[in-house]
């Protein structure tokens, strides 16, 4: 456990008792770790009742104000309920808060946190079942559901074929140019590729179009360095998922964008890594499954143009998958959560 925690908690708990006493209703609320958690709400807000918004300091309370949210307060903060898309429910030390959690990225593309962590939630959402089964193994005793609401945009119309060729047109991309998405992890993970490929990309500007997207905590070396190249489209916002559904190939690593590329059913390349502590074989095995994997840039065109080629070569492979990583994914999952969340927190009803 993370040493704060028992630090934190006797003196944590005496102030929420002070502050409750102060209170005439519950407080529920949303916190953000990063900015970026607010984009994983969105499919699930809709069907709750606005929720007060906690971020984790003063630097993501700023970009959430940039993106047009109302932010309460940072931390600390002393609610009755707080959800969260992160598994973080330490940083709330007292057992009578009811602690509703999400995961942050699609299935687990690195190595589980510990059952310590997830038993101190009341109820956790993952992605599938699978993830399900492989969670409880470990000693997680708390009650698990599966829902990823991110991935309800791919079905509820939101993001279609004319917001597609709109996004194309509004970042004026060539019509005659095949489409690249690059995407990484982040670079401290171990688990990234972007050394091979951020410093190269100019061999490929004159033939394909460019997108490139990275980890919300990337290295400022390598963003900078991407930034500078007005040929690329570096993009800055939150939500990737339509740059997946425009992509004709994309390009990762072990980023757990995968899952959503995979789910598309888009043709794939992805670098190989090094092994780390937190690399999950059955996730490397994955991976092989639905991609041509290379090990350097120089490699990357020929793989490219052989899946522009055959761009259902993996299909097969990349529909069972699909079915490892989501449970039912139709558009409906931030539906089934919130129903479920309001059983346990009616206040949340709309």
């Amino acid at each position: 456990m993370v040493f704060s925690y028992y630090l934190n908690t006797p003196f944590y708990y005496l102030m929420w008792q002070i502050v409750k006493l102060f209170r005439k209703k519950k407080k529920c609320v949303l916190y953000c770790e990063d900015a970026f958690d607010i984009i994983l709400f969105q499919n699930l807000g809709k069907f709750l009742a606005p929720i007060q918004i906690i971020a984790k300091n003063s630097t993501v309370r700023k970009k959430l104000k940039t993106l047009g949210y109302k932010v309460d307060g940072i931390l600390p903060s002393y609610p009755d309920v707080v959800l969260m898309f992160r598994n973080m429910a330490w940083k709330f030390p007292c057992k009578k808060i009811v602690k509703i959690g999400f995961k942050h990225g699609a299935y687990n593309f690195k190595a589980h946190s510990k059952a310590e962590y997830y038993n101190m939630f009341n109820i956790f959402f993952l992605t599938s079942q699978d993830e399900i089964n492989r969670v409880r193994h470990t000693g997680v005793k708390i009650e698990l559901q599966a829902a990823y609401p991110k991935v309800d945009s791919f079905f509820d119309g939101s993001i279609n074929e004319k917001s597609t060729k709109d996004l194309a047109y509004n970042m004026h991309l060539s019509p005659t140019k095949k489409t690249l998405l690059f995407a990484s992890t982040w670079d401290k993970s171990g688990m990234s590729a972007i050394e091979k490929w951020y410093k190269h990309l100019h061999y490929l500007k004159p033939k394909y179009n460019i997108i490139v997207t990275v980890h919300e905590w990337m290295s400022q070396k390598y963003v900078k360095d991407l930034k500078k190249d007005h040929d690329i489209h570096f993009i800055t916002e939150f939500d990737r998922l339509k740059y997946i559904a425009l992509a004709d190939v994309c390009i990762n690593d072990t980023s757990s964008l995968i899952a959503e590329t995979i789910l598309l059913k888009k043709p794939l390349v992805t670098f190989t890594t090094n092994k780390t502590e937190r690399s999950l074989n059955n996730v490397l095995n994955y991976i092989e499954e639905v991609s041509i994997q290379i090990d350097n840039f120089f490699q990357l065109e020929p793989a490219i143009e052989k899946l522009l080629k055959n761009p259902y070569l993996f299909l097969e492979n990349q529909t069972k998958i699909a079915k490892i990583f989501f449970d039912d994914a139709d558009g409906s999952s931030g539906r089934r959560a919130a129903e479920r969340i309001i059983e346990i927190v009616p206040e949340l009803h709309l």
